[in-house]
């Protein structure tokens, strides 16, 4: 598996565990959130390719897209209430 998924994989779960403790959410859903962030990194990742945009890069990571599509699909969660 390469390092970038690897550290993609652990930045989404830490986000998704930090929004549980934040919410006050237990259980199965942490797999959930972390299915959803882990999308939006990746997802952000793809568009920032697709554009070209470089800033920001951790290895093979561009941090600053990734943390927003992460950042948007937090937003969308607590918006409805998930």
């Amino acid at each position: 598996m390469p390092a970038w998924l690897v550290f993609a994989a652990v930045l989404a779960l830490a986000l998704a565990a930090l929004y549980q403790l934040a919410t006050r959410r237990y259980g199965w859903r942490l797999a959930a959130y972390w299915l959803a962030v882990l999308v939006g990194i990746l997802g952000a990742e793809a568009a920032a390719e697709s554009l070209g945009w470089s800033f920001t890069r951790f290895g093979d990571l561009r941090l600053l897209p990734d943390l927003v599509g992460a950042a948007v699909i937090l937003a969308l969660l607590w918006f409805l209430g998930v």
